[in-house]
């Protein structure tokens, strides 16, 4: 009979006297214990036992050096879990330790804490920047249909002698959309690799913060931290067409030029959340 579970209500219950919900748990022997259960498990001194506040369990971790001994304390010079012997011992001589529930304790808040900013901070301002690109190719595009409209009135009124002038500026136009689109698309393409590396970590960090496994949770780092500085906006200067009276012995010159061109960028004006 499985007794961490009642399965007509699902609910968990202490495995000496079926107790609903108890609030300790043994680390050792894996037993769901009820406060007054606590005394009489503890007399068994046959085995050794180490009782934590339920929403602890998993925190009991034994020395990598000492294999009987637990790990009650973090070696904060060393950044790893240390027993009471290893405290004793010339390795860890004059270093500051740390009681390992606190040590854990301030890891799942950092962990929470990450969690946090890339899920309210970082990861939608990412999605507005690739929104705002899409906006972007929509006006260059729009922009560059009005230019080439703007360049077949004005060769209607030069009939023939400009046909080829209209051609080979038209070519032009074409060449400034596919040239800007491209750089408008590699900048969407990167925003995007972001956006799935930050999904990337924020399941990550969640299947941590889930885990409760005190190695991997001890271990952690931040790897974000690349993304706190967001990629800058890019500003298109779209060119524009200066018509000229017409001449039929300067038709190319006075048919008209584009105006210079080029893509800026420009840092968004997003505030700082983090340091």
């Amino acid at each position: 009979m499985d007794h961490r579970r009642n399965n007509a209500q699902d609910v968990l219950r202490c495995h000496l006297c079926e107790t609903p919900l108890p609030p300790m748990y043994c680390d050792i022997c894996n037993l769901n214990l009820c406060k007054p259960c606590v005394g009489e498990h503890l007399s068994d001194e046959s085995t050794e036992h180490k009782v934590v506040p339920f929403r602890k369990r998993g925190s009991t971790l034994y020395c990598s050096k000492h294999s009987t001994k637990l790990c009650d304390l973090h070696c904060e010079q060393c950044d790893i879990p240390i027993c009471v012997q290893c405290v004793s011992s010339d390795e860890h001589l004059g270093h500051k330790q740390k009681d390992i529930l606190i040590f854990l304790e301030n890891k799942n808040e950092a962990l929470q804490k990450d969690l946090k900013e890339l899920e309210i901070s970082i990861y939608p301002k990412y999605q507005e920047i690739a929104s705002n690109i899409s906006v972007q190719k929509s006006d260059l595009s729009e922009h560059a249909k009005k230019l080439k409209t703007a360049l077949d009135e004005q060769g209607e009124i030069l009939h023939r002698e400009i046909d080829n002038v209209i051609k080979e500026l038209k070519n032009e136009v074409d060449k400034i959309e596919s040239k800007y689109f491209a750089v408008l698309d590699t900048k969407a393409g990167e925003i995007k690799d972001n956006i799935s590396e930050i999904t990337q970590i924020i399941a990550d960090v969640k299947k941590l913060i889930n885990s409760n496994n005190v190695s991997l949770v001890s271990s952690y780092t931040s790897k974000f931290a690349k993304f706190r500085r967001f990629p800058p906006k890019l500003k298109v200067a779209l060119p524009s067409l200066s018509p000229q009276k017409i001449n039929k012995q300067q038709i190319y010159q006075q048919f008209g030029s584009l105006s210079a061109v080029g893509i800026t960028p420009q840092d968004y004006d997003y505030p700082s959340d983090s340091p």
